[in-house]
């Protein structure tokens, strides 16, 4: 019984430290020596003080980075994933940008207008998706 008590704690202490705590601040949620602050749906990284990454707008990608520079891994990783959510924001910000004028468009019976506005929607939400599934493959543990 002490035997498989023991190869089950070393299993667990084996996981357990391939992954930082995080620790609830004031502040906000510190991984490891970075800090992650929420402003709104938006994310910043902090490291002493540093800001090292800002406006992540996915908290995976947030939480991925937070882990990969506590756990002083790749920043190459790191950079790719936080590209991919950039371009996702991006993509999406244009996406709700376009669907708000195409309502607008509709409404005013601007039907020639409301057709492309739609086209160029369907565009940016298909690459939003498209940049999120990106992303969010890179932040699998």
């Amino acid at each position: 019984m002490t035997d498989i008590r023991r190869q089950l704690d070393k299993v667990v202490s084996k996981e357990l430290s391939q992954y930082v705590i995080p620790v609830k601040t004031d502040e906000g949620i510190l991984v490891g020596s970075v800090l992650i602050v929420s402003e709104g749906p938006i994310k910043h990284l902090y490291r002493n003080g540093e800001l090292l990454y800002n406006n992540i707008n996915l908290n995976s990608v947030a939480i991925k980075i937070a882990n990969l520079l506590a756990r002083h891994r790749s920043s190459l990783l790191a950079d790719k994933i936080y590209g991919y959510d950039q371009e996702y924001g991006k993509w999406f910000i244009d996406s709700q940008t376009l669907l708000k004028n195409y309502y607008s468009a509709k409404k005013t019976k601007d039907f020639n207008r409301a057709d492309t506005l739609w086209a160029r929607y369907c565009e940016s939400r298909d690459r939003a998706i498209s940049a999120k599934e990106q992303a969010t493959s890179l932040t699998l543990f």
